[in-house]
C-alpha cells in the first residue's frame, strides 16, 4: 500500500456559495512521484510537473493534489467528504498498484479558454437560443461547468457541426461532460 491514511484538515463553506462546502486534507506521504501515472489515467487531468500539482474534475468537485496536500470542492456536506477521501485513497493506491503497466505522463496538457470555445460558436447576434446573452457569455459558462454544449442548438446544423466536434474535444480536456 503506498498511501496509509487521508487525514482532514478542515471543511469549510465554498466561496460560490451555493451550500456547498469544500476538504482540505493532507495524506500520510508526498504522492508527487505517483503524478505522471495519474497524468496518464486521467486524460482531463492538469499536471504541472515543475510545481508538482495534479488537478482535475468528477463531475462538479474539482480536486487538487499538491505533494502530500488535497483539497476537493463542490461537495454537499461532510459524509460527501469523507467518501471523496476514501475514493482518492483508492484511487492512488491502485494507481501505484498498477504503475508497471502504465507509461508515466510528463506532459501538462494545454486548458482551453473561453475565447477559444467562444471562436468556435455560431456568434449570431442576438440568438440566445441557448439560453444565454450571448454566445461569450455561454462560452464562460462552458469553462466553469453550468453549461453543457448541447444547448446551443445551432452546433446541430450541418454548417457547425465541425465546430461542434472540436468544441467537444476541448470540453473533454477539462473534464466536462458534453450532452
Amino acid at each position: 500500500m503506498y498511501l496509509e491514511t487521508i487525514n482532514l484538515i478542515f471543511i469549510k463553506p465554498c466561496t460560490t456559495g451555493g451550500g456547498r462546502v469544500k476538504f482540505k486534507a493532507k495524506m500520510s506521504r508526498s504522492i508527487a512521484e505517483l503524478m505522471p501515472y495519474l497524468n496518464a489515467e486521467i486524460n482531463t487531468g492538469l499536471y504541472i510537473p515543475q510545481a508538482h500539482t495534479f488537478t482535475y474534475k468528477i463531475e462538479s468537485h474539482i480536486i487538487n493534489i499538491k505533494d502530500d496536500r488535497l483539497t476537493c470542492t463542490q461537495l454537499t456536506n461532510e459524509a460527501q467528504c469523507y467518501e471523496m477521501i476514501d475514493h482518492l485513497k483508492d484511487l492512488i493506491n491502485d494507481t501505484w498498484e498498477r504503475k508497471e503497466s502504465i507509461t508515466p505522463n510528463e506532459e501538462t496538457r494545454e486548458r482551453p479558454s473561453a475565447i477559444q470555445l467562444y471562436k468556435l460558436l455560431p456568434k449570431k447576434i442576438g440568438c440566445k437560443a441557448c439560453g444565454h446573452a450571448s454566445c461569450m457569455a455561454f462560452a464562460s459558462k462552458m469553462i466553469l461547468g453550468t453549461a453543457r454544449l448541447n444547448q446551443c442548438p445551432l452546433l446541430k446544423e450541418d454548417d457547425y457541426s465541425p465546430n461542434y466536434l472540436s468544441l467537444e474535444s476541448h470540453l473533454q480536456l477539462l473534464g466536462y461532460e458534453t450532452d
